[in-house]
Formats: C-alpha cells, sequence, structure tokens
C-alpha cells in the first residue's frame, strides 16, 4: 500500500476494530479508543493519515469488525508564544473565560498568519489552556474572523470544551451580530440558503446548491438615508464560515469596510470623506452570546460593548442627519 507522508512517531498507531465498535462513523470509533478529539481525527482522515486496510479512509466510513486501522499522528504542534493579553475579559469561573475580541486580532496561528493571535494571548493569561482543544487553538471552542470584533467564549477545562463544541454544534447558542452595512437590505427576516466554498475564489464562501444549510434573521435598526448606510442585526441560526458577512453581500448591502464581500473602494469614501476615520475594518460585531454553561448547565448570556468606531461611526451618521445620537444601549442592542 502507499503510505502517508513519513511516519512521524517511531511507530504508527494500529487497532482493530471490536464488535463494540461495529457500525459506527470511523471517527467516533477512534476517538474512544485513542487520545484524539474527534475534529482531530477528521483532520486526520482529510490529511491521508488514517488508513483502514491499507487504503486511505473517510471520516464517515461506518467501522467493520476485523478492520485493520493505522494512524500516522502528526508532530505535536508548538503551542503559540505567550503574548500579552490584548482582550477585556467578560466573565471567568474555573470553567469558562468569556472575552471581547478586539478587532484585527487573529483567533489562532495558521499558514501566512504572522505576529500575536487570540491563541497566543489566551495562553499568556493562562498556560494550563495548552492542554486544552486542539494544540494551535487553546481552549477555543468557536472563533470569529480576524477583523470581527466582540464576545466569544473560551474554554479553561476539556470537559467544558468538549461540551461547548456539541453546544455551537447541536445550536444550543443564541448568537447576534450588529453590523453596519451599505444601503438597506432587500430583504428583512430570515434569509435561508446553501453556502460553499466560491469554486474559484477560495477565499471567499458563496452561494450554492451543493453548500451547507445556513440561516440568518436580517433586521435592520436603523437607517440613515443620507449616508445610504443601515445599521443591522443579525442573528446566526447556523454556524457558517462568513455566514453574516454572505448573506449581507446577498441582500445586496454588504458589510461596510468589507473587502472580499464588497467594493475594494466603498462609495462612502469618496461621497462622504468625514466617515473615512471608521472604515478601517469590515464593520462586523459579535454583540451577543448565549449558551448552557458546560458543567453547570444554567444558560449564559453576555454583551459586549460597542466598538470605538462603531460608536464614533454612529456618533458621524448621527451627525450627518442632524439627530442627537443614543445612548450605547439603543435599541437594547
Amino acid at each position: 500500500m502507499t503510505n502517508p507522508p513519513a511516519p512521524n512517531p517511531p511507530e504508527p498507531l494500529t487497532l482493530i476494530i471490536d464488535q463494540a465498535s461495529q457500525g459506527q462513523r470511523l471517527d467516533k470509533a477512534l476517538s474512544a479508543l485513542w487520545p484524539y478529539s474527534r475534529s482531530s481525527l477528521v483532520k486526520a482522515t482529510k490529511e491521508g493519515l488514517i488508513t483502514v486496510d491499507g487504503v486511505p479512509a473517510k471520516a464517515s466510513l461506518l467501522a467493520r469488525a476485523g478492520q485493520r486501522v493505522v494512524f500516522w499522528p502528526p508532530p505535536p504542534q508548538s503551542p503559540p508564544p505567550p503574548a500579552p493579553l490584548p482582550v477585556k475579559i467578560l466573565y471567568q469561573d474555573a470553567t469558562i473565560l468569556v472575552i471581547d475580541k478586539p478587532p484585527g486580532l487573529t483567533a489562532h496561528g495558521a499558514p501566512g498568519v504572522k505576529g500575536p493571535t487570540l491563541a497566543s494571548a489566551l495562553l499568556a493569561l493562562d498556560q494550563s489552556l495548552a492542554q486544552v482543544g486542539e494544540p494551535d487553538r487553546p481552549g477555543l471552542a468557536h472563533r470569529l474572523d480576524k477583523d470581527t470584533s466582540g464576545v466569544m467564549v473560551v474554554a479553561r477545562t476539556s470537559q467544558a470544551w468538549e461540551s461547548l463544541k456539541a453546544a455551537f454544534a447541536e445550536r444550543r447558542v443564541l448568537k447576534k451580530y450588529l453590523a453596519f452595512a451599505q444601503g438597506r437590505p432587500r430583504l428583512q427576516g430570515l434569509m435561508e440558503n446553501r453556502l460553499a466554498r466560491h469554486p474559484h475564489q477560495r477565499q471567499k464562501m458563496a452561494v450554492q446548491a451543493e453548500g451547507r444549510l445556513a440561516r440568518t434573521l436580517i433586521k435592520v435598526l436603523r437607517y440613515f438615508p443620507r449616508a445610504g448606510v443601515s445599521l443591522v442585526e443579525l442573528t446566526l441560526l447556523t454556524g457558517r464560515t462568513h455566514q453574516a458577512r454572505v448573506h449581507l453581500a446577498a441582500a445586496n448591502s454588504p458589510v461596510l469596510g468589507d473587502l472580499v464581500y464588497g467594493p475594494r473602494v466603498s462609495p462612502l469614501l469618496k461621497e462622504r470623506p468625514s466617515l473615512k476615520p471608521f472604515l478601517g475594518r469590515q464593520l462586523l460585531h459579535a454583540r451577543r452570546l448565549a449558551f448552557p454553561h458546560p458543567t453547570e448547565g444554567g444558560l449564559m448570556a453576555f454583551r459586549a460593548p460597542w466598538p470605538e468606531d462603531f460608536v464614533g461611526l454612529w456618533r458621524e451618521l448621527s451627525r450627518l442627519e442632524k439627530a442627537a445620537p443614543p445612548s450605547e444601549d439603543t435599541s437594547s442592542n
């Protein structure tokens, strides 16, 4: 057979599927037998590191008793170097941290990512997080895009990480975002379609029939006609990559400052130069997050304050409309 690229440990891991694992998905069966999470085993199958009876296997393969499984574990990754914590802690206890991620901070390391990450900042706060979750994603059960700000929950124990991952996967988490968007969305209410990787631009997602179901509730909180800008609330009922950004773009109102799904140069910069200081990133903010506590079970709910660029843009838009800016908690958002 053709082996995966050079085994990293002295010996690969090998086992024979027993009757107890018969009929289970391969990733589920192996996670119960080896000290690896299901997500890491899924990743290993995609990289060709797991074979069944000498053939590279998919994670969804249904195990049969007597099959011989061989796994070449990847080399352990060094955790990112600790860095000073650039995020505000909204809540913490023995099992979770709830933080307010600033814009411009990548969640974790990846090819091409340079400089500090949220992962390295978290390790500077608590080195024990290196033992929670994936090696390069300490404690992270979900993520936000680099230029998206707002509330996130971080697991401090392996049990909490597994519980939070399950809550996100099973859609038991409430996620509300705020965005400043170009124009007025052509649709309010439920937007439902399927998203998958763009066939030609792999850094983008696109509406495609063969994609995964994505559902978002869109609500315009305020429209500023002079600038042609809307403040929009988005409730994410699913958790697809770039979902909020794609759905606003599909509603003909891309997020202001979004260079991937919106225009490369915002027409607002020509029409309203006073707005330029506030358009340095995609103006998307994870405002609210509610989830079951991983050990106590009760519902926990948190809000991240408006970031400075949101407050500044609101004030400038209100000035243009000759209206007094509202309090920070306008419309309970």
